[in-house]
């Protein structure tokens, strides 16, 4: 018998998004401990409490909760004994559930997790660090659309650990391998000071992060305002279709701090493209003013610069379902 999960009790208000990362292969610490350093110290960690003693209570602007289980007795389990004591009643369903198993041990460059989420769907694998960026955006609407999609991209059967000796080379790469080649990888940090929460009113959202020069900012709006001859309508004006967030306590965020800040406005029937968009010291240094894009979801986290002039058109075109994300990232 395995023990009960050390979950906190069902949300009585409001749902608290969040994931459960549970370690189920004890032979290396090594590899527990890289797998924890590639996701870094994302938001609303829940420590396990003593039994009878309460779970802290989650104080954040945007809540959220990861629960990590390091207990032995978790030992082999499989993810369907796992899904099985998510059905307990009466406790926390996270969305996403983590398993760091035999094949994350075997795995030193990826370390693929794999993960289901808390209540239904298929198994598929995923790398810590999208995992991570995953976590940071669960809040947003509609994310199950995303979940859906990476166990399309990296499907685990169910007798994975099975697999005969040379398959391997078959399955598909875990959702994120990419991100494990860039330099220097995306790590969520806690800011040092708390932050403003980030709502998107428009389709575009764009927060300055750099402050050196206030030239090069207002040529850099005026471009992507105005675009010019050459990009849509030469008279067009995208002043309405983007929000601008130009305040000093943004200076110097990383990508993924801005990510776990963004909401979505009040009103239901606004329509957002489902991205943030970064003017960072290299925008301001870069001669075309590349501006960097992050998406919220789908290939979440997977950012990409583009040029000012093609940022009103593409939050239009994103934000009514025109076109993708992938149609820009190239």
């Amino acid at each position: 018998m395995r023990p009960a999960l050390p979950l906190p009790p069902a949300d009585g208000g409001p749902r608290v998004f969040g994931m459960l990362l549970l370690r189920t292969h004890h032979g290396d610490d090594d590899a527990w401990r890289d797998v924890l350093s590639r996701m870094g110290a994302l938001p609303g960690l829940v420590a396990p409490r003593p039994p009878g003693e309460a779970h802290a209570v989650v104080r954040e602007p945007i809540p959220r909760r990861l629960v990590v289980v390091d207990d032995r007795a978790w030992q082999g389990t499989t993810a369907q004994e796992v899904g099985e004591a998510l059905d307990g009643g009466g406790t926390w369903i996270p969305d996403l559930v983590l398993m760091a198993d035999e094949g994350t041990t075997a795995d030193p460059h990826l370390r693929p997790l794999l993960a289901f989420r808390g209540t239904d769907g298929g198994a598929f694998r995923i790398t810590p660090r999208q995992a991570a960026l995953t976590h940071l955006v669960l809040h947003r609407p509609y994310q199950e659309f995303t979940l859906e999609r990476f166990e399309e991209e990296a499907p685990a059967g169910p007798d994975e650990d099975e697999t005969a000796a040379g398959e391997e080379d078959d399955l598909p790469d875990p959702v994120g391998t990419c991100l494990e080649s860039l330099n220097p990888p995306p790590r969520y940090e806690p800011p040092t000071l708390a932050l403003p929460l980030l709502t998107q009113e428009n389709f575009g959202l764009l927060v300055r992060t750099d402050f050196a020069e206030d030239a090069a900012w207002s040529s850099f709006l005026d471009t992507i305002h105005r675009p010019g001859p050459g990009y849509d309508d030469p008279v067009e004006d995208f002043s309405d279709c983007v929000d601008t967030v130009d305040d000093p306590a943004f200076e110097g965020c990383s990508p993924e701090q801005l990510m776990a800040l963004v909401r979505d406005s009040e009103d239901s029937g606004q329509m957002t493209a489902d991205l943030v968009l970064i003017a960072d010291g290299a925008t301001m240094r870069d001669p075309g003013h590349r501006v960097l894009a992050v998406p919220l979801e789908g290939p979440i986290g997977h950012a990409f610069r583009v040029i000012p002039e093609q940022v009103g058109s593409m939050v239009s075109n994103l934000a009514i379902g025109n076109m993708s994300v992938e149609d820009f990232m190239d």
